[in-house]
């Protein structure tokens, strides 16, 4: 990247509701959003998400995942002091202010409504007011819509790292000078028939919420689905400074990578995650010990959290017994979103000075030889942290969060 880029704007729709603060506050102190489903558990949005200014006949034609993800940008754009809480938001520039949104469920549940009546009654029974929402892409296209993102427009799926991988993305495009604002994050929105397939794989946890042992935890057997959306506004250090704008962290470094693997499971070897480590963190100019926590993509799962272990070893080497490692899925659940949710969390965490525990850990996996958080956070100096993200079927992503 040819220009330092940094956070200015933070925005939330989440299980702990529709702020920053709220998030940041539970997590801190330990919360979980985990509650019990109709058949097992889940971390979801309640309640209904504020539309701001958008009218209420295009709002109710809006999909949740479009809902949830215009909220967040919007909130971040107005706290990164771009526009006013009536709007407009838009820089007035073809290519000023875009969007890279991730993503994993976006558009299924509004697929599932507009083909149950497709294939039961033909092409009659199909809904043309549905259809522009059955696509993944559909959140950002209605943030540019609706927010006047009139530069790139883009949406990843690269499952649980889809988030974390929007935001590298949009970094990178801001420090190239390719555009001059980006919104990035995730959103995601929980979905029945993905629950029924996780659960029809033994993927999640089945048991009373409480008894959740969260990410690293000695019994942990399977992860709980999340949802919600997650914003966050890029812009280059030298722009944030002429305008008098408040820069709440750097992104320093950026590395994606892939493994091969089962495409319905996470890879078994760690070398590719490793590699993504080390190399956002040497675009940072980072020695490991200087990294001031690790927000893992852990989730519970005995197969992602081992082999996420296995790469921080690899990539910190003696560090990594001492540098602190954490997780915000015991809090929010997984999704493709929740590895955004981690960057807000961190860019806090560095203002703030303190590193989160990870939600539901009592009993941590000794096999994963890691320096956890448990408990309760800790207090003091965060000048960088990591985080990291791995989808099912080998997708990897790091980033380098760092004090400015």
């Amino acid at each position: 990247m040819n220009s330092r880029v940094v956070i200015t704007g933070c925005g939330v729709v989440g299980p702990f509701g529709g702020s920053v603060e709220s998030l940041v506050g539970a997590i801190r102190s330990g919360r979980s959003a985990v509650e019990r489903t109709e058949r097992a558990c889940a971390a979801r949005v309640r309640g209904p998400v504020d539309p701001g200014p958008v009218r209420a006949n295009v709002w109710r034609r809006l999909d949740r995942s479009s809902r949830m993800a215009v909220s967040a940008a919007r909130q971040a754009l107005l706290d990164a002091g771009l526009g006013s809480p009536d709007g407009p938001f838009g820089m007035g520039d073809a290519v000023a202010s875009g969007i890279a949104l991730g993503t994993m469920t976006a558009g299924v549940t509004t697929l599932r409504d507009f083909l149950a009546p497709t294939l039961g009654e033909g092409p009659e029974g199909a809904s043309p007011m549905l259809f522009p929402f059955t696509v993944p892409n559909s959140p950002a296209s209605q943030c540019s819509i609706l927010l006047g993102l009139n530069g790139p427009n883009l949406t990843i799926s690269e499952m649980e790292a889809s988030g974390l991988a929007a935001i590298a993305t949009a970094a990178g495009l801001v420090g190239d000078g390719a555009c001059d604002v980006m919104v990035a994050g995730g959103v995601d929105e929980w979905v029945d028939e993905y629950d029924r397939a996780w659960a029809r794989m033994r993927l999640t946890h089945r048991g009373d919420p409480a008894a959740f042992p969260g990410p690293f935890g000695r019994e942990r057997r399977g992860f709980v689905p999340g949802e919600g959306a997650y914003a966050v506004v890029l812009e280059s250090l030298e722009r944030a400074v002429r305008r008098g704008a408040r820069a709440r962290a750097e992104i320093a470094g950026e590395a994606m990578t892939h493994a091969s693997g089962p495409a319905h499971a996470w890879p078994s070897k760690p070398e590719a995650m490793a590699e993504a480590i080390a190399a956002a963190t040497s675009r940072a100019r980072l020695r490991p010990e200087e990294i001031g926590y690790v927000a893992a993509g852990a989730n519970g799962s005995r197969a992602l959290d081992a082999v996420e272990a296995r790469a921080i070893r690899a990539a910190l080497g003696r560090a990594a017994r001492r540098v602190p490692v954490t997780s915000v899925k015991g809090a929010v659940g997984e999704s493709g979103s929740a590895s955004a949710c981690a960057v807000l969390v961190a860019a806090a965490s560095i203002r703030d000075g303190f590193v989160p525990p990870v939600a539901g850990l009592d009993d941590p996996d000794p096999d994963l030889d890691l320096n956890l958080v448990v408990g309760e956070a800790r207090r003091g100096p965060v000048p960088s942290v990591l985080v990291d993200a791995l989808g099912t079927g080998g997708s990897c992503a790091a980033l380098i969060v760092k004090r400015i």
